[in-house]
């Protein structure tokens, strides 16, 4: 008699996975939609067909909702929705959009000061001396992150 193998899902298990759909929701409001992105107890609220305008309902949500951001599994569930969000590409529009925009000028300066150092196209003058250790030690970390 053969053992039979079993055959390992290829799937990749989501912590959502462990999550209920209330949870699931909550976790998506929170993590990726632009009314509720960060805010817990408007997420809650939505997730959960809470009436905010009630008697104590606020209060509740906010503890609910805390509550749950303490939660191991919602919280790798939020991770993995942000990975997907706040990805490079994603990063790099927004710079794009921030330098290309004409409204708020101190952002645009920003933006393209943050281009610049991402493209290394000006470096910052340090002033300073280092021991000949901290030379090479220095320069041995600069060619480890090329």
């Amino acid at each position: 008699m053969t053992k039979k193998k079993k055959r390992k899902s290829t799937k990749k298990k989501s912590a959502g996975d462990k999550l209920n759909p209330l949870q699931r929701k909550f976790g998506k409001l929170y993590a990726s939609e632009r009314e509720f992105f960060g805010n817990g107890v408007q997420a809650y609220a939505k997730a959960y067909s809470i009436d905010l305008s009630t008697r104590g309902a606020y209060q509740s949500a906010k503890s609910c909702a805390w509550r749950l951001l303490t939660n191991v599994d919602l919280l790798a569930y939020i991770n993995e929705l942000l990975e997907v969000v706040l990805n490079e590409a994603h990063v790099d529009k927004q710079l794009a959009f921030l330098i290309t925009q004409n409204a708020d000028f101190g952002a645009k300066l920003g933006a393209i000061r943050e281009f610049n150092a991402l493209r290394k196209r000006i470096t910052q003058k340090t002033e300073g001396t280092l021991t000949l250790a901290q030379a090479i030690h220095q320069a041995m970390t600069d060619k480890t992150r090329e």
